[in-house]
């Protein structure tokens, strides 16, 4: 078998496992969108229980729900990790790879392959693309939506559970303190993990 056969033959596996790779990262970004779906879906069931929570004074399970809220974010974060480490996979192995493969078989000397695939490069994420540093940070919310939406729903929860709170001017109990404490842990460490997965995009 000839030099440039076999390098074909190369060149076609290794498209081949990008395309499988593209796939798996939409099937996975696929999953973090239903994420969203289910978390609206709780809301409304949450915003449906109002009246028996007010009627039954429940409201201590203001506190428990931001918990499924934080659970459905973390799912969704762990989709959104497995999308940023395919995506780095592809930019440091399997685009090189093509574009090497390619520039063997090229028939044009010296010929420039640094255009094809070049969406995987780096600082191709939402916020990047950007521009100036206010039009990132106007973009943040739109950039973080889909985390957004369960953060929000917990943390509406927990502001929900101290007006009521207030209101009533109802004296918390150590379970209540607690529970306001992890809530608050369970948001910065969200809201780290999510910061952390925009800059590596």
């Amino acid at each position: 078998m000839r030099k440039d056969e076999q390098i074909k033959i190369e060149l076609d596996t290794v498209l081949e496992e990008y395309r499988s790779l593209k796939s798996e990262i939409v099937a996975n970004l696929d999953s973090a969108r239903q994420i969203v779906q289910l978390t609206l879906t709780t809301v409304a069931i949450l915003i449906g229980l109002v009246p028996f929570i007010l009627q039954f004074h429940a409201t201590i399970l203001f506190l428990i729900a931001p918990f499924l809220f934080y659970s459905l974010a973390w799912t969704q974060l762990r989709y959104i990790y497995l999308v940023i480490d395919m995506g780095n996979y592809l930019k440091k192995s399997l685009v090189p790879n093509v574009r090497r493969l390619l520039s063997e078989i090229s028939q044009v000397k010296d010929r420039d392959f640094s255009e094809i695939l070049s969406w995987e490069l780096p600082g191709k994420g939402p916020l990047q693309l950007r521009g100036s540093l206010l039009r990132r940070l106007l973009f943040f919310p739109i950039a973080g939506a889909n985390l957004g939406i369960p953060v929000l729903a917990a943390t509406l929860s927990v502001i929900a559970f101290w007006m009521i709170s207030i209101q009533g001017a109802v004296k918390l109990t150590p379970l209540e303190i607690g529970l306001i404490l992890f809530n608050g842990i369970a948001f910065m460490y969200t809201g780290y993990w999510g910061l952390q997965a925009e800059r590596r995009r």
